[in-house]
Formats: C-alpha cells, structure tokens, sequence
C-alpha cells in the first residue's frame, strides 16, 4: 500500500456489568418481533442506536416478521390464486421489502449506510446475562434510555 496506514478493524467491547449502553425492546412488539429486535441490537455496535431510533427500530422489526410471514405464504400458496391472481400475499411482501430498504439506509444497517465510516467496529457478541436481560419481560422500563 502506497502511502498512508493500513485501514484496521477494531471490536465493540464495553465491561461485562455495563447493561446500560444497549437499547431494550419496546413493549408494543410482539414475541416474534422482540427477537428479531434482540438479533439487530447484538448484530451491530452498542452505540450505534439511540433512543429516538426505537420507532424506526420496532419498524424495521414489524417489516422484518412481515416479509417472512409473507414469503412463507406465498412459498406455500403460490403467488397466483386458484382464480388466476396475484396473490394478496404478494403485496404484503413487497410493500414490506421496501419498507426494510427504507429503513436499513436510515438506521445505517446496509452497505450503503455504512459506507466511508473508518475505522469499522465489530460488534462484540451479546453475553448470556445481557440477552437473559433484553429478553426479560419483567423489567417495567422496557423502552429504558441507555445510560
């Protein structure tokens, strides 16, 4: 390489007993939806979401849980009807393909999004007592601001 430093990578990682900096579900999401909330925030560097990022977030989960749900169906049914139309499912799978493109270039989750960001940070896997604490439905502030 001509010039410069080498580009280098570095991990995400924050002490064990900081459960502060990782955002918490919203209690509007449903089980199916929670874990695909729990799999995004592990997925990526701890600050890389906000609190005002929780809509966007628990849309980007509903998009998420819909674009399956859709995809199953029409994996099973078919994507034309037995009278010969498109199937209703379809639809549903599209507009909720979109609206995942739409969001993972605001909430920097695709390629585009997080591109020209150097140096890039791994996100450190989640530990066993941090996900048991996401997926706890005990907690009253599910919707908690990191500390």
């Amino acid at each position: 390489m001509a010039g410069g430093r080498r580009p280098f990578m570095t991990t995400d990682a924050s002490p064990w007993y900081d459960q502060g900096q990782r955002l918490r579900p919203p209690a509007c999401l449903g089980e199916t939806e929670r874990a695909v909330f729990i799999d995004l925030i592990g997925s990526v560097p701890a600050a890389q979401f906000v609190a005002s990022d929780l809509a966007l977030l628990a849309r980007w989960c509903e998009a998420t849980v819909m674009a399956e749900t859709a995809a199953d169906e029409l994996r099973e049914g078919g994507m034309v009807t037995a009278d010969g139309k498109v199937s209703p499912w379809f639809t549903i799978h599209s507009q909720a393909t979109k609206t995942l493109k739409d969001l993972a270039l605001r909430l920097r989750l695709s390629p585009q999004g997080r591109a020209n960001k150097a140096p890039k940070t791994m996100a450190r896997p989640l530990t066993a007592y941090e996900r048991l604490s996401l997926e706890d439905d005990d907690d009253d502030e599910a919707t908690a601001q990191p500390s």
